[in-house]
């Protein structure tokens, strides 16, 4: 047989065994660029939210927050039971009216079924329960809340990471004798301001944690990136009036500065 054609039967061999391997594998998460784990990554990068009719059968089935986050890193995706086109639906959220495009995911997860309704041009995804036989209450089915990460969740994502703390925060630590000791204990038993936070920041989630240090109250603002989390600034928390999302950031920001007696944060 000539070479030529010897490679050729070599390259049609791989081919054909690179695609029975996709097959295979394609719901076994075994590669990063399988459908499955664009699933849980888009699932992953919104704003997870509930409505009260749908979050009273997750307590009666047992689920909890704890629960539906590892899910969303961990499940199976059933592709054969899922709405991979889009849909309109309508829902309520903060007050208003919303028709969102969705894609309707099931996930499997400890022999628990979910179904996920993802609307990426809102930058979220919709629980909803799949064939649950328990009896609640009429409750309203069309009006959203954000379900919230528990507090151990998120400290765990941050400690997943390398700590980095640029040359302003070392100076500042340095400036009111913070200790990097300091800084491990935020990790451990800081409290995370959920409501304050933004979770669903892109591309990096921020979340304000309040920690006593020395008798005085701070308040952390840090960051989970892609590889790193990071400590953007921290205030003395004393006297501070604690504002929702973006009003937090902006009195954090502009706290840091004016509060800077060591010229931390001068430029």
């Amino acid at each position: 047989m000539k070479l030529k054609k010897r490679i050729l039967y070599y390259v049609i061999g791989f081919v054909l065994g690179l695609i029975l391997v996709v097959i295979i594998f394609a719901d076994k998460d075994m590669f990063g660029f399988m459908p499955s784990n664009r699933v849980r990554e888009d699932i992953q990068n919104s704003n997870i939210m509930i409505s009260p009719h749908e979050k009273a059968k997750l307590d009666c089935m047992g689920i909890d927050e704890s629960f539906i986050f590892e899910m969303i890193e961990n499940a199976d995706v059933n592709f054969s039971n899922s709405q991979t086109s889009f849909s309109t639906e309508k829902f309520y959220k903060d007050g208003y009216e919303f028709n969102m495009k969705v894609k309707k995911y099931e996930l499997e997860y400890k022999g628990k079924l979910l179904n996920f309704w993802i609307a990426p041009e809102d930058t979220i995804s919709i629980i909803h329960t799949v064939n649950s036989k328990c009896k609640v209450a009429e409750t309203d089915a069309l009006h959203l809340e954000v379900m919230l990460m528990p507090e151990n969740l998120i400290f765990k994502k941050m400690l997943e990471k390398d700590l980095w703390l640029n040359k302003q925060i070392d100076c500042a630590m340095e400036c009111y004798q913070i200790t990097k000791a300091d800084v491990d204990e935020l990790f451990k038993s800081g409290d995370i301001l959920l409501e304050e936070s933004l979770p669903g920041r892109k591309p990096n989630p921020i979340y304000f944690v309040k920690h006593k240090i020395n008798d005085t109250n701070w308040i952390f603002w840090v960051e989970i990136g892609a590889t790193k989390t990071r400590i953007k600034y921290f205030v003395n928390a004393t006297g501070m009036k604690l504002e929702k999302n973006q009003y937090l950031i902006n009195e954090i920001f502009n706290k840091a500065k004016e509060d800077d007696g060591c010229g931390c944060y001068e430029e």
